[in-house]
């Protein structure tokens, strides 16, 4: 099963090739094109096919991701991985996960389907959500990604969202996540 970090669901979506080391692109890599690349949804006469042809499920509700705030399988092959965590600043990088799966409505340590995850972050981020996650980034300073460009990405696996969480429940956990933000 795939652990992923919560600003990952980000950085993923807009991954351009970038990144620490080459053992860290190649792994980032092979991550981008399992959550966003590989078909999510296979027609049902298709699914048997699907699995034979390349030995794994192809369908988005089969692959399953652990949400975490901590070092993820993104992280594995970076070398400011430390065996505290981010040699960089892995309290600033915790307290980042945890206020974006407050602000998104998710939660970490539980176990999602890529296309029931990709759904609620579809459906919840907004350009506010962005701006207090990223605007500290190296990759956002560098202008390698931006909110409508983000936005677009998500929109464009809309016909594979599942129902929609409430917005009470999103603006809530917002405003929390807002405050722990200390924006």
């Amino acid at each position: 099963m795939m652990r992923l970090r919560v600003h990952h669901l980000l950085c993923s979506a807009l991954y351009v090739g970038k990144g620490y080391s080459e053992a860290f692109c190649g792994n980032m890599q092979r991550i981008v094109w399992w959550l966003w690349e590989e078909p999510d949804h296979v027609p049902e006469r298709d699914k048997e096919a699907q699995g034979a042809r390349n030995g794994r499920p192809g369908d988005g509700e089969k692959r399953k991701i652990r949400l975490v705030s901590e070092p993820d399988n993104i992280c594995s092959a970076c070398p400011n991985l430390g065996e505290g965590g981010c040699k960089l600043d892995d309290d600033r990088v915790v307290s980042k996960d945890e206020a974006l799966a407050q602000a998104l409505a998710l939660e970490t340590e539980r176990v999602y389907s890529v296309t029931e995850l990709l759904g609620i972050v579809g459906r919840n981020l907004t350009e506010e959500i962005f701006e207090t996650s990223c605007h500290n980034c190296e990759w956002y300073a560098q202008g390698l990604c931006s909110y409508e460009a983000l936005a677009d990405r998500y929109r464009e696996r809309e016909t594979h969202y599942p129902k929609e969480i409430s917005a009470e429940k999103v603006s809530a956990g917002f405003g929390k996540a807002l405050n722990s933000f200390g924006t």
